[in-house]
This record gives C-alpha cells, structure tokens and sequence, in this order.
C-alpha cells in the first residue's frame, strides 16, 4: 500500500464517519423536537392554569416589578383579547 492509497483510506474513513455523525444528530435533533401534539397540549394546559390563577400570576408580577401596562399585555395575550 502506497502513503497516497493510505491517505485515500483516511480521508473516505473520516467522510464516512462525518456523514453518520450528521445523521446522528440530525435525528436525535428531530426526536428532541416530538410532536406537534405535544407542545401544543402542553402550552394550553399552562395557559389554563395561568388563566384559572391570575390574581396570584399578577401578585407574583407585581412583586417582581413588572409594570401595569406589561402586566395588561400579558393579560391580552394570555386571554386572547
């Protein structure tokens, strides 16, 4: 075996291994995502709760020194207005 056939072998060994790498990562990025569903149910679930205890949401806001007027987008955003 030549050191040109030899530097061949590394360089299409390297490429394999780089391409299953990417391979790797690009699923385990699309599993890390789930389903739609999921995100979805997940983000009414926190909406409803936000909604069903906003006098203690709001209490917290104040507390932590949000203004009124960030407080009522927040309202409006959550409740749709």
């Amino acid at each position: 075996m030549t050191a040109s056939s030899g530097l061949l072998v590394v360089v299409l060994t390297t490429c394999l291994i780089c391409v299953i790498g990417m391979v790797v990562v690009g699923r385990a990025r699309k599993g890390a995502r789930g389903t739609g569903g999921e995100g979805l149910a997940s983000r009414a679930g926190t909406q409803r709760f936000l909604t069903e205890n906003w006098a203690m949401v709001e209490k917290t806001a104040r507390e932590t020194g949000m203004s009124d007027e960030e407080i009522a987008q927040v309202r409006a955003r959550l409740l749709g207005l």
